[in-house]
């Protein structure tokens, strides 16, 4: 069987009727009982039984729709999304970022980015910068919005806002916390990415109460009153009341940066949400108390 074959079984199995076939691939009806029986002699076996003037599947018939029906559904599905392509020019974006820039950044960026372009698809994900570049790399996502990147080959890194890190702890403290005073009896490490090569600069903690792979972790068990930490100013006011953020001293800070494939070109959605973010990001940024 030729594709040709494949479609009209396929259309008079799913209309139960040769004329609705036909019309189906506009042609006549004369025309679409020629093409189904010559499919039937290049097989070997009937498709159908006449009976009463109808169609009726024979066992093959059933057997083989099964097979080739997924097919089908899969070109409809294809189908609508090159028909909603050619309607919307702006198509869909797919972005990663890390964990802590998905609790609150990037789902208030996407409100605001879908409101002006209501009909683009948007896919977010969250994984840590190392792997967000390898994705990048492999064509799996279009942008990822990340702090310090390795800058691997491959990848263009845009700087797009300082962020201030903070302290975070449940017991009271009356001003900025030296981070030479910390206490490492009481210190929860969060997993060392780019925000702690940037505290390393200043202090190296050589022993902790846990290890977390995430600073939202790290903010939920100081809630818990369970020791303290160093997290962005994003995860700290997302997770925990005003009372447990303070500054450090010194004060330290980390970049937010938009990475690109630089072998990839970006389609007009991809730059619509990129200029959005560059716009927005600062007056969505908190500030410490």
């Amino acid at each position: 069987m030729n594709l040709r074959h494949l479609e009209i079984f396929y259309l008079v199995m799913l209309f139960g009727s040769l004329t609705e076939a036909a019309s189906s691939l506009c042609i006549s009806q004369p025309a679409a009982s020629k093409l189904l029986k010559h499919a039937e002699q290049r097989l070997g076996f009937a498709l159908f039984k006449r009976v009463k003037g109808k169609l009726q599947p024979t066992k093959e018939a059933y057997i083989l729709y099964d097979e080739i029906k997924p097919i089908y559904e899969k070109i409809n599905e294809l189908n609508k999304l090159t028909d909603n392509l050619a309607r919307n020019t702006q198509g869909q974006i797919t972005l990663g970022c890390l964990p802590s820039l998905g609790l609150s950044l990037i789902p208030k960026l996407t409100a605001k980015f879908l409101k002006k372009y209501p009909d683009v698809f948007v896919n977010i994900g969250t994984d840590h910068t190392q792997a967000l570049e390898q994705k990048l790399l492999r064509r799996e996502i279009d942008i990822a919005v990340t702090f310090q990147p390795h800058t691997q080959h491959g990848i263009i890194a845009t700087p797009v806002l300082e962020i201030p890190l903070v302290y975070i702890d449940s017991q009271p403290i009356e001003s900025k916390q030296d981070i030479h005073s910390i206490d490492e009896n009481r210190w929860i490490q969060p997993y060392s990415d780019s925000l702690m090569q940037v505290v390393k600069k200043y202090r190296t903690f050589n022993k902790s109460i846990v290890n977390v792979q995430t600073y939202y972790m790290a903010s939920e068990l100081v809630r818990e009153g369970l020791g303290c930490s160093i997290t962005d100013i994003y995860t700290a006011a997302h997770s925990l009341p005003n009372h447990m953020i303070h500054e450090i001293k010194p004060s330290l800070y980390t970049t937010i940066y938009i990475l690109k494939n630089a072998n990839v070109s970006t389609t007009k959605a991809t730059e619509d949400f990129i200029e959005l973010i560059k716009r927005e990001i600062a007056s969505m940024t908190p500030s410490i108390n």
